[in-house]
């Protein structure tokens, strides 16, 4: 049977497979499911469970699918209903929860997005076990301040003052990374990647802004990197060669840093380069202090956030054979866009977020040339934009993914009003209340 032209699947770069430098494992393309903080576990064990696994087994045609937020420590969570895996988790829901990712067609790389929020973790989270957000430093100067005055209210109203870590705690956070990771591997996932950006306690150790430290682990650019690369060395340690290691770090935290923000990053790019230990490095940016950041960069078009950044990366840094292959995830939204950032050497693999929670098979469509573009929605609010804007497209995709974890599709017609009365009371009210409750209860157990 003789088919026209136009009905046979073009080749494109996306679908070549990629081998990554220092666990030698390959990833059948070059599309992956970015993190994206879920919220379905129960408030109480934080384990995963049916929505999980309903949820994950929706992504086709992605090599790789990576988790939302894992945390490494179950006091510290940046929201009530993250997954946490420690050495009391149960690791069977973990199996389960990678086997839905392996039974996906042609098996993508499941990997699992570990972090620690540090003062970035609201009171909903903290308030019922008595727990106080822990940060590189306290302080005025230190403290995370939300934008706009909405912002200013719901910091101070929502979130504690965190308080400095002291040096000889910072060994016991470093072990909790690696034995999530040993945990992530005996379950039977093929990786993780290491949360370092938007403003969770790896990168509050890498900013200025947010680390005053005087000690070994603050001061200049190279003491405040030192944490993340004690937590890569562990992480590696303590999984088999084999185990896939990612790294997420920002370019930049905000939309107003500057040239000296980028050229910390791109040493710190140089630092992790030299480890060989690091099979990804994922540019991001932005944090809960300037959550409009995506918003600006999307004013760089169809090739991403980052794109620009990472052209000079490729540039300026010493890029071999053993360092870490480049992902750039946020803002793409066309075929054309994420092959022009591959062909011209910008990264290797992109990443993708919104696009596949309106439509879970845009990758598998866009590799069989069914779909060149993205059907997204963005919400543009006329007051408090600073922060409602970002903070209602956020929960707005977020409810969708509960959608998608029920078994329904996604809803282009869902209220917004509605997802932020729905969010705000389930987390820090019906949450709170429960949490609260156990907690009291474990005290007179």
């Amino acid at each position: 049977m003789i088919r026209d032209y136009d009905d046979v699947v073009q080749p494109t770069i996306l679908s070549q497979p990629i081998t990554f430098p220092i666990s030698n494992k390959t990833c059948l393309n070059r599309l992956i499911k970015a993190a994206l903080t879920e919220g379905l576990a129960d408030p109480n064990e934080n384990n995963p469970n049916e929505k999980h696994y309903t949820l994950y087994k929706q992504w086709t045609g992605c090599g790789m699918v990576q988790s939302g937020n894992v945390m490494v420590d179950r006091l510290h969570r940046e929201n009530t209903r993250n997954v946490v895996l420690d050495t009391s988790s149960n690791l069977k829901t973990f199996k389960t929860w990678g086997d839905s990712i392996h039974s996906i067609p042609g098996k993508p790389m499941a990997i699992l997005q570990i972090s620690h929020p540090g003062r970035q973790s609201p009171m909903a989270c903290t308030v019922p076990f008595d727990v106080t957000p822990v940060a590189p430093s306290s302080g005025l100067r230190a403290r995370l301040v939300l934008p706009g005055w909405l912002g200013e209210f719901l910091g101070s109203s929502l979130i504690r003052p965190a308080r400095a870590l002291q040096q000889e705690e910072l060994p016991a956070i470093v072990q909790k990374f690696a034995t999530a990771a040993n945990l992530a591997e005996k379950a039977g996932w093929d990786g993780v990647a290491i949360h370092g950006a938007h403003g969770y306690l790896l990168s509050q150790f890498l900013s200025a802004s947010a680390n005053h430290r005087s000690d070994d682990y603050g001061g200049s650019p190279l003491k405040r990197q030192r944490l993340l690369k004690e937590v890569v060395a562990a992480v590696r340690k303590a999984t088999s060669p084999g185990f896939v290691v990612g790294v997420k770090i920002n370019t930049k935290d905000r939309a107003t840093d500057g040239i000296e923000r980028e050229n910390e990053c791109l040493e710190l790019i140089r630092g992790l380069s030299k480890l060989e230990q690091i099979d990804f490095l994922e540019l991001s940016g932005g944090n809960f202090e300037d959550v409009m950041f995506l918003h600006k960069a999307n004013k760089s078009g169809e090739r991403g956030f980052f794109a620009s950044y990472s052209e000079r990366v490729v540039k300026e840094v010493k890029l071999d054979h053993k360092s870490p292959k480049i992902v750039l995830t946020g803002g793409f939204r066309t075929k054309a866009g994420m092959e022009q950032v591959i062909e011209s050497g910008s990264c290797d693999m992109v990443g993708l977020g919104r696009p596949i929670i309106m439509n879970p098979a845009f990758a598998q469509e866009v590799l069989e040339g069914k779909i060149a573009e993205a059907n997204c929605v963005a919400i543009d609010m006329p007051f408090c934009k600073a922060m409602l804007e970002s903070v209602l497209n956020n929960l707005w995709h977020q409810r969708q993914l509960h959608l998608m974890a029920a078994g329904l599709s996604p809803d282009f017609g869902l209220s917004f009003i509605y997802t932020l009365l729905v969010t705000f009371v389930w987390v820090y009210v019906c949450d709170f209340e429960f949490k609260g409750m156990r907690s009291k209860s474990k005290k007179i157990d």
